[in-house]
C-alpha cells in the first residue's frame, strides 16, 4: 500500500540553542541576509563568540536567528542563536558529501565534506556532524550535529 508519508529531518531534536556574541571580521559574520540565503554554519570565534570561520574549521552549529541589535560601532548584528544539536540542514560546497561524512565549515556559511586526517588541528577534530541526507540538486545535506 503507497503511503503519502515524506521524511523530513530538517530541524529534529533540536533542542539545545545557545546565544552567542556574531564575529565582527568582514566576511565572517551572520547577517539576516546569511540566513535568508541560508549560510548559516557556524564556527566559534573566540569566547561566546562564533562566525563563519574560515575553510576547515570545526562546525559548532547552524545560526538560526540574529538580533536586531548591532555591535557597537558596526552593521553587524551583536548576538546570535545558534541550534548545536539535533539535525540541521546545510548548504555544502565543493564536492557533495555522502551519507556518513563528517563536515566541516567552508568560511562562506556553507559546509563542506571533512578533508583527511591531516586536516586534524591539534588538540582535537575539525569534524564535526554525521551526513544523513544529501540532496545534490538543491546542494544542502542533512547533519546530525550530535555525532
Amino acid at each position: 500500500m503507497p503511503t503519502s508519508f515524506k521524511v523530513n529531518n530538517e530541524g529534529a531534536g533540536a533542542n539545545l540553542l545557545l546565544t552567542f556574541e556574531v564575529d565582527t571580521t568582514a566576511n565572517r559574520d551572520f547577517t539576516w541576509s546569511d540566513l535568508d540565503s541560508n549560510l548559516t554554519a557556524a564556527a566559534m570565534a573566540d569566547s561566546n563568540k562564533v562566525g563563519m570561520g574560515t575553510a576547515g574549521t570545526r562546525l559548532i552549529g547552524k545560526v538560526i536567528s540574529v538580533s536586531d541589535d548591532l555591535a557597537a560601532g558596526t552593521s553587524v548584528p551583536q548576538l546570535c542563536t545558534v541550534q548545536v544539536t539535533g539535525v540541521a540542514r546545510f548548504l555544502y560546497s565543493g564536492t557533495a558529501p555522502s551519507v556518513g561524512n563528517k563536515v566541516e565549515c567552508d568560511g562562506t556559511g556553507k559546509v563542506r565534506k571533512a578533508l583527511t586526517a591531516t586536516d586534524v588541528p591539534a588538540g582535537g577534530t575539525a569534524h564535526r556532524g554525521l551526513v544523513i541526507a544529501v540532496d545534490t540538486t538543491a546542494t544542502t545535506c542533512d547533519v546530525l550535529l550530535d555525532a
